[in-house]
Order: structure tokens, then sequence, then C-alpha cells
């Protein structure tokens, strides 16, 4: 039996099975095990960008560099993914969702989901490219032909949600690692290694100086996209307080095991080794077909579809959110296609071969981000105690949030005003040069930490609601919403003047005709006109377990009274 009982794994319906609540709280019911998370997460671990960007980092700083770089992205990597898994697994909240209530804003959290949309579609386009030139070197058709042609391959697989993704990843997982383990058995058996040696040896370098600098630069753009993304996956993780339980180790697993351990270390060492067997090819797709043939072609698009599936999986869920700012709201698949449609769009214009100083520049704006997320998380709420629940609850709701939160606003933009200015100054080779470009996501991040703190802790969470937060007042932790029919987390509701009833958050966002009236209205006034919804008898089972009781209330009454006839 099941950890769930008689209970299904999740409840939802078909439109929850596409979305997985992309515009809102994941609620206790819609939750996924430790395994299945990690599955879905290893399709962005086995990404051929993990095999190419040491090989291509080594060729212009050393592999020493490259090495020490990797410990680095690890260590941060972990204890980056461990704050944002564990956030997101308690709160049900994505990237884009927390950071409204993370220092930002309604509106400012909606400015940065688009700019970190950014981010996944470049990686789409880089993946994409490597899979075009391995479609190009098998078949022997114009690449760009292969970039409309990969683009259309994955337009029916992004419509649907994580159900079907992990799925995907789980029965794909077993053929990449056949695909990889013959790969290199034929590599190291055609190989002279002393040939390989020699390359390797005449690449090692020194460790420290500019490219030092220049490896762990590039690795930092990769370390703020992949936490954001944790989140995102996150918000889907079971808890001790959810439908389906997750064991104590959960989000260490998910932290530790698919990016930092398994991308940037087995991949990261693998990547060097056929670099340097291939005698300096760092693109998979080319060394992969060359190698194998017909078998190397496939192995590279099992790995990419596994990635870009993950890749605009991410990029829709930044893109729903932020259109739903603009009251648009057709639905992650939708915006799915469109993250399909514009990334073959990005593939003509090279992305891959300007990767390194794409990922510096791009981890401006995250160096950024995190430092206000962390330190709004840690320092603000945390020491602090500052903000809804003394800093526990993150507000998230249209109707409670103000639009715009300084304390988080005013040290993002500075911080990447001042880290752009670094970076591309670096890039046309003022200011310092390649070090002023490296050291710009540093300085982005201590700026926009600093301050974060600083104005935080002065505002004392008074930017954070236009509101103390509107109680719940009955014992039931989920319920189905009265407009759309879903189920939600309680917590999730809010009394809408419009609709004269308790509604989701999600359903908030496609009001657009209320003018905000709720905002304005003292909440004895949005209690008595707003009516609540009536208990759900399908939740009733669900409820009581999410309560840590074995059966309703009302069930355990019944049983007695027929026991006493």
């Amino acid at each position: 039996m099941s950890d769930t009982g008689d209970l299904p794994a999740r409840i939802g319906s078909g439109s929850v099975a596409r979305d997985d609540y992309a515009l809102g709280k994941v609620p206790p019911t819609w939750r996924y095990r430790t395994s299945e998370i990690v599955l879905s997460l290893t399709g962005g671990a086995t990404a051929a960008i993990f095999l190419s960007l040491p090989a291509g980092l080594a060729a212009s700083f050393g592999i020493a560099n490259v090495l020490v770089a990797i410990v680095y992205a690890v260590l941060v990597q972990t204890l980056l993914n461990v704050l944002y898994v564990k956030t997101a697994s308690r709160t049900g909240l994505g990237s884009a969702l927390m950071s409204r209530g993370l220092a930002l804003g309604f509106d400012g959290a909606a400015w940065t989901t688009l700019l970190y949309w950014v981010s996944w579609l470049t990686y789409f386009a880089t993946e994409g490219q490597i899979l075009s030139s391995a479609l190009s070197a098998q078949t022997g058709i114009p690449v760009k032909v292969s970039y409309l042609l990969v683009g259309l391959v994955f337009l029916p697989l992004v419509l649907y949600g994580l159900q079907f993704v992990a799925k995907f990843q789980k029965w794909t997982l077993y053929a990449y690692v056949v695909g990889l383990a013959a790969l290199l058995v034929i590599v190291l058996s055609r190989a002279d290694l002393s040939v390989t040696r020699e390359f390797i040896a005449a690449h090692v370098g020194s460790v420290g100086g500019i490219g030092l600098l220049g490896a762990v630069a590039s690795y930092n753009g990769l370390v703020g996209n992949v936490a954001f993304g944790h989140a995102d996956m996150g918000r889907l993780l079971a808890n001790d307080h959810s439908l389906v339980r997750s064991g104590r180790r959960g989000t260490l697993c998910v932290a530790l095991l698919p990016y930092a351990f398994g991308a940037y270390v087995i991949a990261g060492a693998i990547g060097l080794l056929l670099w340097a067997a291939s005698g300096g090819d760092a693109n998979p797709g080319q060394y992969m077909v060359a190698i194998m043939g017909v078998g190397g072609f496939l192995l590279i698009v099992i790995t990419q579809l596994r990635i870009n599936l993950i890749n605009a999986y991410s990029g829709s869920l930044s893109l729903a959110n932020f259109f739903s700012r603009l009251r648009f709201t057709p639905g992650r698949s939708v915006w799915a296609v469109v993250m399909v449609v514009l990334g073959t769009l990005a593939m003509y214009l090279n992305v891959l071969d300007h990767l390194g100083t794409v990922l510096a520049v791009e981890g401006v704006l995250l160096a950024a981000w995190i430092g206000v997320s962390i330190a709004d998380l840690l320092l603000v709420r945390g020491r602090g105690g500052h903000g809804p629940d003394n800093g526990r609850f993150i507000e998230y709701r249209r109707a409670m949030l103000r639009h715009w939160n300084w304390s988080g606003v005013v040290p993002l933009f500075a911080a990447t005003v001042v880290g752009s200015f670094l970076a591309v100054g670096g890039l046309l080779g003022h200011l310092g040069g390649q070090v002023t470009l490296y050291l710009s996501n540093w300085v982005s991040f201590l700026i926009a930490g600093g301050l974060t703190w600083w104005l935080g802790t002065r505002a004392r969470g008074r930017g954070y609601a236009i509101r103390p937060r509107i109680a719940w007042p009955r014992e039931d932790l989920v319920v189905e919403c009265p407009l759309d029919g879903e189920v939600v987390s309680t917590d999730d509701l809010f009394p809408c003047p419009y609709h004269k009833q308790w509604i989701c958050s999600q359903d908030c966002m496609h009001t657009k005709e209320c003018g905000d009236a709720c905002r304005s209205m003292p909440e004895p006034v949005l209690v008595q006109i707003a009516q609540l919804p009536p208990r759900t008898p399908g939740l009733e089972a669900a409820n009581a377990r999410l309560r840590g009781k074995t059966r309703p209330p009302q069930t355990a009454a019944r049983n007695a009274d027929s026991a006493s006839e």
C-alpha cells in the first residue's frame, strides 16, 4: 500500500496535470516524491553543456583552474539548492512567486522573472545548437535547416506537465547511461593514452590569476540559474505536511545529486576526458557522432531531448508568471510553445560560441537576485524576524502585495547597474578588462545583499504587504476553489469583493475588471462581503490526513454511532 493509504498520490484535474499550479501555490495534495523530482532534474543535469563547458573553459583557462572552479560550483550550488528547495517545498512557491514576497513586490518580481526567462532561452538555444550540429553531421543537411527541425520536434513534447516530464526522464535515463558508457569504452579503447596524457599535461596550467576568475565566473552564471530552477521543482517536493510524504533526506538528495554531483563532478570529469581524447573538440554534438556514428547521434538526441524539455518547462513558468501581471493567462502549455518558437529563433544567433561570455553577463543579474533573496530570507526574516508571521510566511498574492517593495527593488537595480557597467566595461577592454568582467558577479551579489539587509532591517517588514494576513476561519487545509473547482490550499484563498466569495490566487490573477477594490477595503468589510466556499466532501479524507488524523472526524463519529447501535 502507498504512503497515502486509500487516497491517490495526487488530487487534481487534467488542467493541473498540464500546468502544475504555474501561477499559484502548490497545495499539499499535489506533491511528488523525492525520486520523481530527482529524476526530473536529471534531465537538465545530463545536458551536453556540462560536458562542453569544462572542456571549453579548460582550453581557455587551463584544466587546473577548471577543477578548482568545479569544486567551488559544487559547494555553492549545494548550499543554494538546499536553501531554495527547502523554502520552496515548505511554502509551495516557485522562484517567481517566492520573489514577490522576498523583498521585491508584485511588479518588481515580474521583471526579474522576465529576465530569468532569458536565461532559460539561452540554455534552450545552446542545447538546440548542439543537437542541430549532430543532426547535420549525421545527415549532411545544412545546420540552419537543422535548427528548424529541432524546434519542430520539441513542440508536441512541451505541452504536458511534470507527470509526463518525470516519466520521460525516467525511461530515457537508462538509454543515456548505456550510451554514455558505450562512448567511454569506445574512446578509451581507441585512444592513444600516451597522446591523451600529453594533451592533458599541456593544458593543465597553473592555479590562480585571471584564469581562475574566468572559470569561476562562467560557473556563476550556471549556479544562479540552477538554484532558481531547483526552487521551481522544489515547490512540488513532498514534505512532512503533504499528502505524499518525503523522507528526511529528501531536500538534500534533490539539492545534491542531480547537479552538484551529477552535472558538475561526473559530467565535468567525463567532458574533460572526452575533450582530451578527441584532441580538443569541445562540442559533444560533433565528437559523439564522429566516434559512434548513428549510436552517437542517437545519444546526443536523447541527451538534448531530456535537457530542453526541462528548459522549455522552466521557461514557460517564467513567461506565465510575467504575463500574469498583465492579466494575460492562457496557460503554461501555451507559453511552452512560445518558449520553443523563440528558442528556435535564438539558435540562429549562435549563442553556443559565446557561451562563457553570455554566462558571465547573465550571472550579474542572477547574482543580484540571489543576493536580494538570500539577504531577505536569512537576515531580514530569519535573523530579524520581520515580515508576516515573524518572517515565516512569504506573501505572494496580488490582493496582499505592494506593487514595489523598495527594500529589494533598489538593491536589485543598483547591483545590476553597477555589475552590468563593470561587465560591459570589461568586455570592451576598459575598467581593468577581463578581471572586471569576472568580478562583476561578486560585486553585484555583495551590493544587492548588503543593501537589502540594511534597507529591510530599517523598514521592519513594512514593505511586504498592504495589510496583516486575513486568517482562514476554518480548520480544513485544502478546499475546491469556488470559481474554477481546482483543489487549493486554504491559505491561498482571499476574500474577493468583486466575486463576493473567497477565491484562489490564480483566479485573482485572471480577474481584470475588479479595479483592485479589495486593496482599499478594511478586513471586516471584506470578510462580511465574501462568503466562505462550502466544505468539499471529496476532500474530507485528504484534510484528515493533512491534519495528522487517519480519517475525518465525521466518519469516525458515524462509525462510533453504528457501533453503539
